[in-house]
């Protein structure tokens, strides 16, 4: 297995809060790893989701990433969240879909 697509993670912080405008400040912090990255086929899909989806993934990674928010595939404007994980024998993998908010 390679690990050869540049996966960029996402996680909104919060690091203020203004009173007077009744909003967050939110810091957006992002660090990139390299996965392998293949489609979810609809067998699977059912399998493991219950249902059929567009847009979904699944990616495997040499270790469990820290907490985040989204994730973006080799630099690509769509945005991806998390669905489910799946037990490995090596690493880490998970199953995310396409974030349609």
């Amino acid at each position: 297995m390679r690990f050869d697509t540049k996966i960029t993670f996402y996680r909104k912080v919060d690091i203020d809060y203004n009173p007077k405008k009744s909003k967050h400040v939110y810091k957006l912090i992002s660090w990139q790893e390299w996965a392998n990255v293949t489609d979810l086929g609809t067998a699977s899909q059912v399998e493991l989701l219950g249902k059929i989806e567009q847009g979904v993934k699944t990616i495997r990674l040499m270790q469990q990433p820290a907490n985040w928010d989204y994730l973006q595939i080799k630099d690509s404007s769509t945005r991806y969240r998390f669905n489910s994980s799946i037990n490995a024998l090596k690493g880490y993998a998970m199953i995310v879909g396409q974030d349609n908010g």
